[in-house]
């Protein structure tokens, strides 16, 4: 171990915006990004609302192109990292994702998760583990991005009174803790906090560039923070090591394994469950739901039976294997065909009651 001279980089930043619904940040993510790339991309899980930004032909936004991906629900981490890696891969220059407290609070995030959790018993302290481990693998996932990220957050909402110029007191909506896990927006290179008057404080800032500024941010607030990270040192990127040459075998002489059959017997039965797996499974579901079978009680039954088989926790299918997805469609189809046995046979019972009450009757 070494200590040496600390330097600069030009690292890929990554920011947060948080203030109550309609402080503006989403308007005001487009409008940093446009200052700092040109090559803007949009993950959008608020119904469209970035969309409604564009082609503008007046305004700040006049000229501001970019590209956006909605997201809907089940508002999964997998979603979002998806999302983040295709950004990245299609060489965007900013990515504003319009915003990441759905995957904390939203429908399906990790909020629902651990209810979910919860509702299928065991310790709710430490139900929080799997949850929390999530989280954390969410978080590297953005701050290790090969990009630069504006991320929006909500802020929960309460009302203030103030004082206006007439000495009448009057209610002032305002934003207070983000809605994310706490302690998310410290992880961040500069955090602006919103206004519903649109102007912004920073409540962290590496950069130094916004200090006890009250403002609205505009495209040279992304121009400014551009010029700051040039003054840092480019980072070298290790230069791509040109692919082995395959030996040539002679004609007579073959390996005695090929790779692939290596491989493939190595993975064999533990591929990804897959999506026509997926439709089954929740097929099953639905047939048990119209058969008077709650959802709370049916997943009980399929993480009893995935346990007594050895099938670790898990909370969505996509964790499944293909072998353990065909377990669970099993195991759906027998309940279902138990379900209808035994109700059938009640049936045939009570014909025959019937009929033997009937013959008394005209005995």
């Amino acid at each position: 171990m070494t200590f040496k001279k600390a330097e600069r980089k030009q690292v890929r930043p990554k920011f947060a915006m948080t203030g109550p619904s309609g402080s503006g940040k989403t308007f005001s993510g487009l409008l940093l990004a446009a200052g700092m790339g040109k090559k803007i991309a949009v993950i959008d899980t608020e119904n469209g609302s970035a969309s409604l930004y564009a082609d503008m032909d007046k305004g700040p936004l006049k000229g501001v192109n970019f590209d956006v991906l909605e997201i809907t629900p089940p508002y999964t981490i997998d979603k979002y990292a998806l999302a983040i890696e295709t950004a990245q891969a299609a060489g965007y220059d900013v990515l504003v994702v319009d915003s990441i407290s759905h995957a904390w609070a939203g429908e399906g995030g990790l909020l629902s998760k651990k209810e979910a959790l919860d509702a299928r018993g065991g310790n709710s302290y430490t139900n929080w583990a799997g949850i929390s481990k999530e989280h954390e693998l969410f978080k590297a996932r953005i701050l290790n991005a090969d990009i630069i990220l504006i991320c929006t957050m909500r802020s929960k909402q309460d009302y203030v009174l103030e004082t206006n110029d007439k000495g009448k007191q009057t209610p002032k909506k305002v934003g207070l803790a983000p809605v994310q896990r706490e302690g998310m927006e410290y992880e961040f290179t500069t955090v602006f906090d919103l206004a519903m008057d649109h102007n912004a404080q920073v409540s962290k800032d590496r950069t130094s560039l916004f200090d006890g500024k009250i403002f609205k941010i505009s495209k040279k607030t992304g121009e400014e923070i551009m010029a700051w990270l040039a003054g840092g040192k480019p980072i070298e990127k290790p230069a791509p090591q040109p692919a082995p040459k395959a030996a040539l075998l002679p004609q007579d002489q073959a390996p005695a394994e090929f790779p692939e059959d290596e491989a493939a017997e190595e993975t064999d039965g533990f591929s990804p469950i897959k999506p026509e797996q997926v439709d089954k499974i929740r097929a099953g579901i639905s047939a048990l739901k119209e058969r008077g079978k709650s959802e709370d009680v049916i997943w009980k039954g399929i993480h009893k039976v995935m346990t007594e088989n050895k099938v670790p926790e898990f909370v969505e299918l996509s964790e499944l294997t293909d072998t353990q997805a065909d377990m669970v469609i099993d195991y759906l189809k027998q309940w279902a065909a138990f379900h209808d046995e035994i109700k059938s046979k009640a049936a045939k019972s009570g014909a025959g009651n019937g009929a033997r009450k009937a013959a008394q009757a005209r005995a």
